[in-house]
């Protein structure tokens, strides 16, 4: 099992975090935060992280915890965008985090997520 592997990449307009490899429910807490920090430090307001790479599928109760998360780290003043493949795809962690007010969409369909993070509120 290859550990998460994560590469920061900084847009204009947004971050992007390209993700590879095999993952815990611990990994994704961590590049929550590590999303926050790289947030804070250069101002930018959207993420994309980029999970087509993956080798697994996030389990439920993972989907739900990093939902919780990023409603409470991000809130409304944030844009969270996840890219993945379609059959990894199943909104519940959008559907959570969204309902605590946060601003977040997956889908896998790169261009409609940078055009949506590129969206004026």
């Amino acid at each position: 099992m290859k550990k998460l592997s994560v590469e920061k990449i900084e847009h204009p307009g947004f971050l992007e975090f390209v993700c590879t490899g095999d993952h815990v429910p611990e990994d994704w807490e961590e590049l929550v935060d590590l999303i926050y920090q790289e947030c804070q430090r250069t101002g930018k307001n959207g993420v994309l992280v980029n999970g087509m790479s993956l080798s697994s599928v996030m389990d439920n109760m993972t989907r739900y915890r990093v939902g919780l998360l990023v409603a409470e780290k991000f809130g409304p003043s944030y844009k969270a965008a996840a890219l993945m493949p379609r059959e990894h795809i199943n909104f519940f962690w959008e559907t959570v985090a969204h309902n605590r007010g946060a601003k977040v969409r997956a889908a896998s369909d790169r261009d409609t997520l940078v055009a949506w993070l590129s969206e004026q509120d």
